[in-house]
């Protein structure tokens, strides 16, 4: 598995251009024109491999100081290359949420960015779903999981269905691989699951549990984790899950408000037949001792 980039020394560097990204619309066109510095290109194509990241986020994914990424985002969001909001939040302010425009994209030969402005759901739960793994990475051993591995899935999940031989494809945003002592675990991650309607949320779960259930993921432990943006859309998932034949003990699902920063330590994770929340740690134990 290809691991995303975890430090300033992983993402390519090309020669800075001598122009600046400037704030004013006149001086973009020259900008365009040639590679942004060295700096703010690093910052954009972390920005096109994750899709969406807060500032704190790309503060320990570049290995910069924070002073300099807030003033470079501020210039890069005055030239148009990147968009940015501050969700709501029920207590204190937002972190930006950041994510390249079409001119940023281009900027970096990523491929066209989505309209995060249009799906502010999907802004929290896709940089939530970057925590997950950052949180992993830096915090999970002494939670006792480390990380082994991560990669985004733009084009979903693909696999061979065992009993009709047709190629299916998940909606999976990411996948996972967590070492929980020596159990090497793997977990599909759903972050976009505001997208699909409740009535077909069901056969949603319904294809996850087969593909998890089959001889193709049997020889690593394989789960599901689901964000959600509130309680009460996780309080959703989780119903339907419950009336969902095989969904129980292979879907651990997590709401992202009012901070995803500890979903990889906290007890903010559910299964269907939990009555109460779990650490990640704990989630993964069962699914690898339910495969066992």
């Amino acid at each position: 598995m290809l691991q995303n980039p975890t430090s300033a020394a992983t993402s390519p560097r090309p020669d800075a251009c001598h122009t600046d990204v400037q704030a004013s619309v006149g001086s973009l066109l020259g900008a365009r024109q040639c590679r942004p510095r060295s700096t703010d290109r690093h910052l954009l194509v972390l920005l096109g491999e994750h899709q969406v990241l807060t500032t704190g986020q790309l503060v320990r994914l570049a290995g910069m100081p924070e002073r300099t990424v807030q003033h470079r985002l501020g210039v890069l969001y005055q030239a148009g290359l990147v968009s940015r909001s501050r969700p709501r939040a029920a207590v204190g302010t937002s972190p930006y949420h950041v994510w390249l425009t079409a001119f940023g994209a281009e900027a970096v030969g990523a491929g066209p960015p989505e309209p995060w402005s249009e799906d502010p759901g999907g802004v929290r739960t896709v940089a939530a779903m970057s925590e997950l793994w950052l949180g992993l990475r830096d915090h999970g051993p002494a939670a006792g999981l480390t990380l082994a591995g991560w990669r985004r899935l733009p084009d979903g999940f693909s696999y061979r269905d065992p009993q009709s031989g047709a190629d299916r494809r998940l909606a999976a945003d990411a996948e996972l691989r967590v070492l929980l002592g020596e159990v090497n675990v793997r977990v599909l991650v759903f972050a976009r699951v505001h997208r699909i309607p409740r009535a077909r949320l069901g056969a949603a779960l319904a294809r996850w549990a087969a593909y998890l259930a089959a001889p193709a993921s049997a020889k690593v432990p394989t789960g599901a984790l689901v964000l959600t943006r509130t309680a009460r859309q996780r309080a959703q998932v989780l119903d339907v899950a419950r009336g969902s034949v095989g969904v129980g003990d292979k879907v651990a699902v997590a709401a992202v408000e009012p901070d995803a920063v500890a979903l990889a330590t906290e007890a903010l994770w559910q299964m269907p037949a939990d009555e109460h929340d779990r650490r990640l740690v704990e989630v993964l134990a069962d699914l690898a001792a339910a495969r066992r």
